[in-house]
């Protein structure tokens, strides 16, 4: 059952590393096509969230925790390597030179800066994906009794929609802390669990997609994806759908294709999936503040170093994180 798992373990590391490559690439001045089709990277995000729905309700499922063990869980794995990360990037004088510093610094710790705009992106603006798993964590009892059946499913979908419309019809189209909020995402995070709840009845699920489902539909959903990215606006908002699916098709796609080399990286990749997520864009920016200033290295080579760098760090951070007995 554990080896079947690892089709989840390589959707997280091929989700982080798109997500990733996707800010290195927005980073710098790149043509606006190239800036568009990137962003298609950044459906990771709802890769990543659907395989947290997996993960937490098929642990559920094997194990289940009463709501103070789960939260003290979430607390050591998510809160507390997210809040050492704010605190070493607040020490960074030229990460942050914002006159409201200690604000925001609090509003991380203390978890408001969901609520405000002006500082849900405040040291890094990837930190928006954490306000958004703990805003699922908070509310997992309710989750367990409203969505745990098949039709759960559905209801969640609507749910998601009906917040995307009321987002679009209020103007918060591009607002953070509107088009990030968790109902945006519900339908993933619950589509998760209901995948992971028949994977329990009946490992095998995880073979029932083959290249005759995963290609037409993939190349559907990523054509949709295209033109919806492109237009903007309220489509941007009701493309998660078909974007999520032309990613996520895409990387089983990529992993039926069972190149060891390619599987196998991206599945260790996942071991490091959250620290990478946690520290690139702090990584990104000193890079390229000290290897800019020496005039050695072309825009090219740094954004490789920087690549590579986050890498390293992140995999530096994870070992931190054992020897503190985070994980």
């Amino acid at each position: 059952m554990l080896q079947r798992l690892e089709v989840i373990d390589f959707l997280r590391g091929f989700s982080i590393f798109t997500i990733v490559l996707m800010h290195l690439l927005q980073s710098y001045p790149i043509p606006p096509f190239l800036m568009a089709a990137s962003s298609f990277g950044g459906a990771g995000v709802h890769v990543f969230i659907l395989c947290s729905g997996f993960g937490l309700y098929l642990s559920y499922l094997n194990k289940p925790l009463t709501y103070s063990q789960f939260l003290k869980r979430r607390f050591l794995k998510v809160y507390l390597p997210y809040i050492i990360i704010i605190l070493v990037s607040a020490l960074i004088p030229f990460y942050n030179t914002s006159s409201d510093k200690l604000l925001q610094i609090l509003s991380h710790i203390f978890l408001f800066k969901m609520f405000f705009n002006d500082l849900e992106n405040s040291f890094g603006g990837q930190m928006w994906f954490v306000s958004t798993i703990i805003q699922f964590y908070l509310i997992w009892p309710f989750l367990l009794k409203l969505f745990n059946k098949s039709i759960g499913v559905i209801y969640a979908l609507l749910i998601s929609m009906l917040w995307a419309t009321i987002v679009a019809m209020l103007g918060k189209s591009d607002v953070r802390v509107w088009n990030s909020f968790f109902l945006q995402y519900l339908w993933e995070f619950v589509l998760g669990m209901y995948l992971a709840k028949c994977y329990k009845l009946n490992s095998e699920i995880v073979n029932l997609l083959n290249f005759k489902i995963l290609v037409p539909v993939c190349i559907l959903c990523v054509a949709f994806t295209g033109v919806a990215g492109l237009k903007g606006g309220i489509w941007k908002l009701y493309n998660d759908i078909p974007s999520m699916i032309g990613y996520l098709f895409t990387l089983l796609i990529i992993y039926k294709l069972h190149i060891k080399l390619i599987n196998g990286l991206f599945v260790l990749t996942n071991k490091i999936s959250y620290e990478w997520y946690l520290v690139h864009m702090l990584v990104f920016s000193c890079t390229f503040y000290y290897l800019y200033k020496l005039e050695t290295f072309g825009m090219v080579a740094i954004a490789v170093i920087s690549f590579i760098f986050s890498y390293v760090v992140a995999c530096l951070y994870h070992w931190i994180l054992s020897k503190m007995k985070i994980f």
